[in-house]
């Protein structure tokens, strides 16, 4: 008994490392650089490079030429049907070429069906200057069926890189593209977001007012309105200069010498500057704005909406008595202001774009390869978000409604 469990314990040995082989190993693997299944096979060489190899991490670069390559194999007897080579550049089909085929190829059937090169140095520069640079996306596909069999579909895909790499590919067209978009989505995020703390600040000092002598002088960022009917100019061209002169002695604040602009410190009774008395500067103050007031009726038409700073600049005041002016007339009922100015358009544009740069940044500094809906998906993100941002601004720089005097 004990010879015989000697003698079978080889005998399982050989066995285990026989059903060991089979379950490993395949029956026809694909050559190393290869791509295809075990009915057919095809090396695609792309300037010298398999494209099996081909990938994110070890594109093909692509300065002058694009030598292309290729070799099939049919390990079994099969029909060919036909192929397409396919490269897109940012999701956007460069190249779309149909193989039209229809052979029949005997098992062990080995020819090269392609030697030829594409000048994309030339056709993606132009002047001796880069117009495109980053990662091409490519796949080459082959449909085949074997005997009584349904078709079936052999690819590969493979990574191209274009043009130079690093600090050199900035200077191309494409990459000067995306720094200008860049910059300018960066500028006019910058300046709607500062447009927006002028509205926020604006807001802040106008609310919880009643009426617009409550304000004082109107901050730049306020909007003003006039109604479509006619009502202040019923006021005699005298009566409205008094009452703007009153009301602009009233919204003084003290702050700045309407004389000379100097700081005024609150203790001081005179300017520091230029000795002007604290009892005279309302009246200073008023002087000369009362009478800008019937040519304000006309900066401000029936019907429109201008912002209290471009009132000051039309009628060619300063802006502290151009914010009196416009409380003043506010509070008389000739406007009404119930907004403030925020650039809801421009940051939404602006961070919509600056999202939209993103993967044109990766794809030329560090090689990424989106798809076209990779890119869509994150413009529409950064669209949304800034949106998003803009309506919480918005809602910061709320401001009570006040004039149209009833």
């Amino acid at each position: 008994m004990r010879k015989t469990l000697a003698s079978l314990i080889p005998l399982v040995f050989i066995t285990c490392m026989l059903w060991s082989t089979l379950i490993i190993m395949p029956s026809q693997a694909v050559p190393a650089g290869w791509s295809g299944d075990s009915n057919l096979e095809f090396l695609f060489l792309l300037n010298g490079t398999s494209a099996a190899e081909a990938n994110s991490s070890h594109p093909v670069p692509v300065i002058t030429d694009l030598t292309m390559n290729l070799t099939i194999h049919a390990v079994n007897n099969l029909h060919l049907w036909g192929g397409s080579l396919v490269m897109q550049y940012l999701g956007i089909s460069i190249v779309n070429q149909p193989l039209s085929l229809s052979y029949d190829l005997p098992a062990g059937f080995n020819a090269s069906l392609l030697n030829t090169s594409i000048p994309l140095g030339s056709l993606l520069t132009y002047g001796g200057i880069a117009l495109v640079t980053g990662t091409m996306l490519g796949s080459l596909s082959f449909v085949y069926n074997v005997t009584s069999g349904t078709n079936t579909t052999v690819s590969q895909d493979f990574v191209l890189r274009l043009g130079p790499t690093g600090a050199a590919a900035i200077m191309s067209v494409a990459g000067l593209v995306t720094v200008a978009f860049t910059i300018t989505s960066v500028f006019g995020l910058l300046m709607s977001l500062d447009d927006f703390q002028r509205g926020i600040l604006a807001a802040r000092k106008t609310r919880g007012a009643k009426r617009a002598s409550d304000v004082g002088i109107f901050p730049s960022a306020l909007v003003l309105r006039r109604r479509p009917k006619k009502g202040a100019e019923t006021i005699s061209k005298e009566e409205l200069v008094r009452r703007v002169s009153d009301a602009a002695r009233k919204g003084w604040d003290g702050r700045r010498c309407p004389q000379c602009g100097h700081k005024w410190p609150k203790e001081a009774a005179k300017c520091p500057k230029c000795r002007l008395d604290r009892t005279s500067a309302p009246d200073y103050f008023s002087k000369g704005i009362a009478e800008y007031a019937p040519k304000a009726l006309s900066v401000v038409k029936p019907k429109s909406k201008v912002t209290v700073g471009t009132f000051s600049r039309r009628l060619k005041l300063k802006p502290d008595r151009g914010g009196a002016l416009a409380a003043a007339l506010t509070d008389m009922g000739a406007f009404q202001t119930k907004s403030v100015k925020v650039p809801l358009m421009k940051v939404a544009l602006a961070g919509m774009t600056l999202a939209g740069t993103y993967w044109s940044w990766m794809q030329i500094i560090a090689g990424a390869t989106p798809s076209l809906l990779d890119i869509l998906l994150l413009t529409c993100a950064g669209l949304i978000v800034s949106v998003l941002v803009a309506y919480l601004m918005s809602w910061l720089a709320r401001v009570p409604k006040l004039g149209y005097e009833e």
